[in-house]
């Protein structure tokens, strides 16, 4: 593992939580299906060598662009969910970095940058233009995740009303949520586009519920707060349960300058 130009910092902010329960979040969390990566190589419509990651995690987006033998650079800000993305990716063409978007420093430029359920941790003043100064011309953004909803309308219904009642009102200024339109006004991004890869996942009402466990939300709530709603909400749930496993990909592409 590397660590970046600037450690991040200390704060116990929302983005700093997972590394807590990061052997749970490489447990629970759905690992990205091949189709993702063949759909951004094809919105490519080039070859795709060199990639960096944003807020890499554990590794699970990593694994999948590092088996098209594409060179790999992954940011991870917190300690722990880095030792682990370094243990899971070990033998691939992935360089763990450990330090945050906003502080990482390098002369390099990519082919692609990415974001796999981590570009609302970023800063919303920076992160399009630093996206796009660290791509090459024509270079591919892919900002991408899944939703992992209960599909079944009533349970769905049955979980948000439990939440409700305990988890506050979310108005973090750790989370800094983006549109499809901010991408499309960014200078320097064009050719904006938005695909969706649907699937259906069944999974055990004690595995969801895992999942669960390493939302940001429940990780700020604590316990034994967070045990005691886990407990409430697996109590209205089936053995298993059809999750939404659909991924939400968002692209844009660097101006190629070179084509002007």
């Amino acid at each position: 593992m590397v660590s970046g130009s600037s450690q991040p910092s200390g704060k116990s902010v929302r983005g700093l939580l997972f590394g807590s329960v990061a052997e749970r979040y490489e447990r629970y969390r759905p690992d990205y299906p091949a189709e993702l990566v063949d759909a951004v190589l094809r919105y490519s419509g080039r070859p795709v060598w060199t990639a960096l990651e944003v807020g890499a995690g554990t590794g699970k987006a990593s694994r999948s662009f590092a088996a098209r033998a594409i060179e790999v650079t992954a940011l991870e800000p917190d300690v722990e969910m880095a030792k682990l993305l370094t243990k899971m990716t070990r033998g691939l063409p992935v360089t763990p970095v450990l330090t945050s978007f906003e502080h990482f420093r390098t002369e390099s430029r990519f082919d692609l940058v990415y974001a796999a359920a981590a570009w609302h941790w970023t800063n919303p003043i920076t992160r399009w233009d630093q996206a796009v100064n660290l791509l090459v011309p024509g270079g591919v953004l892919a900002l991408f995740g899944v939703p992992g909803e209960l599909k079944d309308p009533d349970l769905f219904a049955a979980v948000d009303s439990i939440e409700k009642r305990v988890l506050p009102e979310d108005d973090s200024i750790d989370l800094h949520p983006w549109s499809l339109e901010e991408m499309a006004a960014t200078e320097g991004l064009t050719d904006i586009e938005q695909q969706e890869l649907s699937s259906v996942a069944t999974t055990t009402a004690a595995d969801y519920v895992g999942r669960l466990a390493t939302v940001s939300a429940y990780l700020k709530l604590g316990p034994p707060q967070s045990t005691d709603l886990l407990r409430q909400i697996l109590t209205v749930l089936p053995d298993h349960v059809e999750i939404d496993t659909t991924v939400q990909l968002s692209l844009a592409r660097r101006v190629d300058q070179r084509s002007g």
